[in-house]
């Protein structure tokens, strides 16, 4: 059983490997994995995080496929974003995508944990299409554009205004 986190026992949640340039850049690499610009990320899990979020803005869902990568659930509770782990996104983005409350008990997690890996899949093929189009090597620009819309698809939902980052 995990330690206290928000899943009974350790799982594995894969993303495309075909996707590790993106996830390089995200993380201040080349493709080689050499340091080559600002970094956004520090390691995967916050860069497939990202990816979830944009499948879900743009109903973007797509099968991982048998190249993938593996993070287990364990590393997503040991990190962070703010005061919370990245294992509550893990939760929050297939909640928000399906509306069904039933996918959060525990004999669901696989199905919440694929459902996820879809979304950073889609995203990970949508944010690959948006940068093909983009001259900026290291995807900031698309990245920033991307937040902005989720920070105001999120003020529009909760009606709180629009956000500013």
């Amino acid at each position: 059983m995990a330690q206290q986190g928000l899943f009974s026992e350790t799982r594995a949640i894969y993303w495309p490997a075909e996707y590790s340039d993106l996830v390089n850049m995200l993380k201040g690499q080349d493709p080689a994995g050499q340091p080559s610009h600002q970094a956004m990320y520090r390691y995967n899990t916050g860069a497939v995080v990202l990816a979830a979020v944009v499948g879900l803005i743009h109903k973007r869902e797509r099968e991982v496929g048998s190249q993938r990568q593996e993070i287990s659930t364990d590393t997503f509770e040991s990190q962070k974003f703010g005061n919370s782990s990245l294992s509550a996104f893990v939760l929050l983005i297939p909640l928000i995508g399906t509306q069904d409350i039933e996918l959060l008990r525990p004999e669901r997690e696989e199905e919440l944990i694929r459902k996820f890996e879809r979304y950073a899949a889609g995203g990970f093929e949508y944010l690959r299409g948006a940068m093909s189009t983009c001259s900026d090597s290291s995807g900031q620009t698309i990245i920033k554009a991307e937040i902005e819309r989720a920070l105001r698809s999120y003020a529009a939902a909760t009606g709180s205004g629009e956000l500013q980052i």
